[in-house]
């Protein structure tokens, strides 16, 4: 859907860019006031209200990133387990994140260090020449599967990759302070692209964690639309980061420009520029200088934009189940697997699908809990479950106070790359169908 838009001419005037089109405001006769407001948000309030309402999506709350902490929105929208999209429009760029049920099941961006091929290759999976010449020959929303496809990536490497890119786009989102937030009421499509799921929870408080050290970093960097520029050169001893961003000092650009240049998110390169300037490399000042500083080199070329997007797959809100032995548990998501796997056999790849699951537990990357060591899917697509009810009973001890608990989630990490893998390989109306049957056999270990 077409967002209508409008500009403010010379004498203060409402007009539309596209006088021709449909006007969002048939209807809405009246009289509206002006509310005082961010400079980046105009809000109109009709008085005397008369009512109403208009089909989904809408947009059900707004306000400003500076002067309302989008952390406890958030953590709101989580307890109260809302479906929907959290939009923030910031300097930085315009990112989102879908919630459904309370919990993160994808994210979007704008900004190029956000891009999936600049998360693999930061995060040290592909080198940049793979992912460029991927590009050439993929459109973004395929470079991930296209690598795997190469022999160049991990089928469970590109899943945690992807499950980093989400968080990274909501800890933006979360530190942003300045722009606008919107809160919109949608439905979430049941497939538009990688399937995932983050517990919100989780998520915050590790932003806790960053939006700490920002506070620190605002003490000398109060904004992103600081210029940089370069006091003196590399003494050989900075980080890789550290040079990198200084190399491309030329206090022309932004620290927000330099983010985008150097491929680093907002809170990354904030962090390289606090350390520079406090070991004497660099200065910050509000207006640029006219002239470059010597030997700077040109700016990095940019690969095409890439979106994040998580396939929505419905899972209950993760709690600790109220039965005592773990048997249960083990043969509903045993039961999941094979669904799963017999989804993907339908398309004569369960060989495939069992070797990169095997891959995936043998390296023990998707959960922090031992309970899966050592274990391996059977052909139906399984877990042995004597060993696995062994593997539990053996490691009860490190698992934390709720041991079923961390039981169960390590198995739905499991599932959650299974059904990633799964909605690669199926149509849109199978890996629909999948969903459901799998929502409701998570359903019989919900708490009565």
């Amino acid at each position: 859907m077409t967002t209508p838009r409008f500009r403010i001419d010379a004498s203060a005037q409402l007009v539309p860019e596209d006088r021709l089109a449909p006007s969002p405001l048939a209807g809405r006769s009246g009289t509206y006031a002006l509310m005082a407001t961010a400079p980046d948000l105009l809000v109109f309030s009709r008085t005397p209200a008369e009512g109403g309402s208009i089909p989904l999506p809408r947009v059900v709350l707004s306000g400003d990133a500076g002067g309302f902490p989008l952390s406890d929105l958030i953590a709101f929208l989580s307890q109260s387990r809302w479906t929907g999209v959290v939009r923030v429009h910031a300097p930085g760029g315009e990112r989102s994140v879908t919630l459904r049920d309370g919990e993160v099941r994808g994210a979007s961006s704008d900004d190029p260090a956000d891009r999936l091929g600049e998360v693999l290759v930061r995060m040290g999976y592909v080198e940049r020449p793979q992912v460029e010449s991927t590009l050439r020959e993929h459109p973004p929303s395929k470079v991930g599967r296209a690598l795997v496809e190469k022999g160049l990536l991990k089928s469970h490497d590109l899943f945690k990759c992807v499950t980093h890119q989400v968080s990274e786009i909501f800890h933006a989102i979360v530190l942003c302070r300045e722009g606008n937030f919107f809160l919109i009421d949608q439905p979430v499509e049941d497939k538009s692209g990688h399937i995932i799921q983050l517990s919100t929870q989780s998520l915050l408080m590790d932003s806790i964690r960053k939006i700490d050290e920002m506070a620190h970093f605002r003490k000398r960097i109060p904004h992103g639309r600081l210029y940089v520029t370069r006091k003196r050169p590399s003494d050989g001893k900075l980080e890789e980061d550290e040079d990198r961003v200084l190399g491309l000092l030329d206090g022309r650009r932004t620290l927000l420009e330099l983010g985008h240049a150097a491929r680093l998110s907002e809170f990354d390169v904030t962090k390289v520029v606090f350390r520079l300037l406090e070991g004497g490399f660099a200065a910050v000042t509000d207006k640029p200088l006219m002239v470059p500083a010597p030997g700077v080199p040109t700016p990095i070329p940019q690969p095409p934009e890439r979106t994040a997007s998580a396939t929505p797959q419905a899972r209950p809100a993760a709690r600790p189940v109220a039965v005592v032995d773990p048997r249960p548990v083990a043969r509903v998501f045993n039961f999941i697997y094979r669904e799963i796997r017999d989804e993907v056999a339908k398309q004569g790849m369960d060989r495939e699908f069992i070797a990169a699951a095997n891959a995936a537990l043998s390296g023990q990357g998707l959960t922090s809990s031992p309970v899966l060591e050592g274990l391996a899917f059977v052909p139906d697509g399984s877990l042995p479950e004597n060993k696995l009810i062994e593997s539990f009973e053996r490691h009860r001890a490190q698992l934390g106070s709720e041991p079923l608990a961390t039981f169960r989630q390590a198995l739905s990490d499991m599932m959650f790359f299974l059904l990633f893998q799964a909605g690669e390989l199926l149509e849109s109306r199978a890996d629909e169908d999948l969903a459901r049957r799998v929502k409701e056999l998570l359903a019989t270990l919900e708490a009565p």
